[in-house]
């Protein structure tokens, strides 16, 4: 599923391509996937305007529309994408997932992608409207120290308080499994176990993983998932040799958590 560093290039991605540019079309293949409006409604105050700017919230995506009360926010589910091409362009590879396509006057368009039909696209004029969005919790990477550890203070498993979106907001299940894994926590300790240099240790790297990976993925661009992670991080051994890159004598352990699959190395991390 796209998280924090994903939807962070989603949105530079937008801002790039796709603002400030007239609406001629919306083209709405997968209609159950609007939300908050209906497809007439939903084009109808989209026709003939264009997007003002792109911001992110936690692992959604908010649009500002020009000369209007409305807003768009995107959530990309486990397998959303965006991909800006010339109407000309043919609905095949991963563009034959195309879900609603924004077409401008100039000739090209936006699709946005999502293979699984998992995500959605909400038309609101307030986005406190969104139950997702008025639960969510403050952005993993504004959360300061004193923040942070008040939320490791509560019961539960580590692994699962850092993909709970009510208490930070954008971390899901491959980047919690990063973050711990550089800072040799197991995912399976439970948080009220974390001594303070442990919880400064999760901090400083909650923030760099994070920041790091915005750069990486930004570099893959256009976006279709193949980002060059260091060698050094566990994310490169997931799918592939499970093999610890702090230690090739060392498996890495699947297992479930909440629901969700988690690595980690059960040598390293304690």
């Amino acid at each position: 599923m796209p998280e924090l560093p994903d939807v962070e290039n989603f949105k530079d991605y937008f801002n790039k391509t796709s603002c400030n540019k007239k609406i001629k079309d919306v083209l709405c293949i997968s209609p159950e996937l609007i939300k908050g409006v209906g497809v007439s409604d939903f084009k109808k105050n989209l026709i003939g305007k264009s997007f003002k700017k792109a911001e992110r919230r936690g692992k959604c995506m908010i649009v500002l529309i020009n000369k209007s009360d409305r807003k768009l926010v995107f959530h990309f589910g486990m397998t959303g994408n965006l991909s800006y091409t010339s109407s000309e362009s043919p609905l095949s590879g991963r563009d034959k997932f195309a879900r609603v396509i924004f077409k401008f006057e100039n000739g090209y368009e936006l699709r946005w992608l999502n293979q699984r039909k998992l995500g959605k696209i909400w038309m609101v004029k307030d986005i406190s409207e969104i139950e997702l969005l008025q639960k969510m919790g403050k952005e993993a990477l504004l959360l300061s120290k004193k923040e942070f550890f008040d939320i490791l203070s509560e019961r539960g498993k580590i692994k699962s308080i850092l993909m709970d979106q009510s208490k930070i907001a954008g971390i899901g299940n491959i980047y919690s499994d990063e973050i711990l894994f550089q800072s040799r926590i197991s995912p399976l300790r439970d948080a009220r176990t974390l001594t303070e240099k442990e919880k400064g240790i999760l901090y400083k790297n909650m923030k760099k993983v994070l920041s790091t990976a915005i750069k990486l993925v930004g570099k893959s661009y256009p976006y279709n998932g193949n980002v060059s992670f260091p060698k050094s991080w566990i994310i490169p051994h997931r799918h592939s040799d499970m093999i610890c890159p702090n230690n090739k004598n060392h498996k890495l352990r699947k297992i479930s958590i909440g629901g969700r699959s988690s690595y980690y190395c059960p040598y390293c991390q304690k």
